[in-house]
């Protein structure tokens, strides 16, 4: 499956293929190509729709989201 991250800011977008979706892959993804300043994430994820977002995790807010593909 393919995964979209989409950072706010810098605009910065990545796709990534991945094997097994969880939130720790998520997470290593985003640490390691996001450019985030905290590293306290949380991550929230719909299956109907295949698509999350990523927040910070200390002042509740959006940073970015996910979609994935099959």
């Amino acid at each position: 499956m393919i995964v979209n991250f989409n950072i706010l800011k810098g605009d910065v977008s990545w796709d990534a293929l991945i094997h097994q979706l969880n939130s720790d892959v998520l997470l290593r993804h985003i640490l390691i190509k996001g450019n985030v300043d905290n590293m306290d994430i949380k991550l929230s994820y719909c299956e109907k729709t295949c698509e999350g977002s990523i927040i910070n995790n200390n002042s509740n807010q959006l940073i970015g989201n996910f979609s994935i593909s099959f």
